[in-house]
């Protein structure tokens, strides 16, 4: 097991020297492999908050779970009120969520954003996504639900990057309003935001550029870095 980390690397221990032996001898909780299939099934729908009976990176890693095997999973969840389906218009597939999340898909139903910004109650969160975040797993379903295309260019030469090494999915409320290259520089101790790209229809207002520098901040500190604020002028 991972025992701890210095910087990239990983130092390992014997997993009896730190877990009971008591939980390394239990028996498996789920020995039945249908069980077992859609246990982790579910699992990702909850992960990613809502997903489709379709081919998806979601499921990497589940071995042995074919359509054949996924489709019979899904049903059975859905007969057994596990997972309930979702109708999202201008997607003719259903998705699917865990049921348990049902009542944050009905306050969202409810909830008035105009009324709540005239009255100073919703503000608009900002937000810098990993490029492997459960909520980005599905690419095919980002472009679907938000017409946002994202790759994780990491492992793209670079004479054939659109973008950047890497490079994060900015959200801002309820849409990704376009993409950030932040490096990191901890022997300086400074964050060099290198680009911001925004989607064609975004408008740079104060306001939305305030929440990214803010956001970049925080990015910053998490990075045990500090930001320089000069970068994000020329984006204004």
């Amino acid at each position: 097991m991972i025992h701890h980390k210095q910087g990239a690397r990983k130092y390992y221990a014997l997993a009896s020297d730190y877990i009971p032996q008591r939980i390394l001898e239990a028996p498996d909780p789920i020995p039945d492999e249908s069980a077992h299939l859609k246990w982790r099934l579910l699992r990702r729908i909850t992960a990613v908050g809502l997903l489709w009976n379709r081919p998806s990176d979601a499921w990497l890693n589940i071995w042995g779970m074919k359509a054949k095997e996924r489709t019979q999973a899904f049903e059975e969840l859905q007969e057994e009120g596990a997972i309930l389906p979702i109708q999202v218009e201008g997607i003719k597939t259903t998705l699917f969520c865990n049921k348990m999340d049902s009542p944050f898909l009905e306050q969202t139903l409810h909830l008035d954003t105009e009324k709540m910004a005239e009255k100073k109650q919703f503000r608009p969160r900002c937000e810098f996504l990993a490029p492997l975040d459960c909520f980005l797993w599905d690419r095919n379903l980002i472009r679907e639900l938000f017409g946002f295309d994202y790759k994780w260019e990491i492992y793209t030469p670079a004479a054939q990057r659109k973008y950047g090494f890497y490079v994060l999915p900015i959200l801002y409320g309820e849409r990704f309003i376009g993409r950030i290259e932040a490096v990191a520089d901890r022997k300086a101790g400074v964050l060099t935001v290198k680009n911001i790209w925004f989607e064609d229809d975004v408008r740079r207002t104060k306001k939305l550029l305030t929440a990214i520098e803010k956001r970049a901040k925080r990015f910053a500190k998490f990075n045990e870095c500090i930001l320089n604020a000069e970068n994000l002028e020329r984006y204004g």
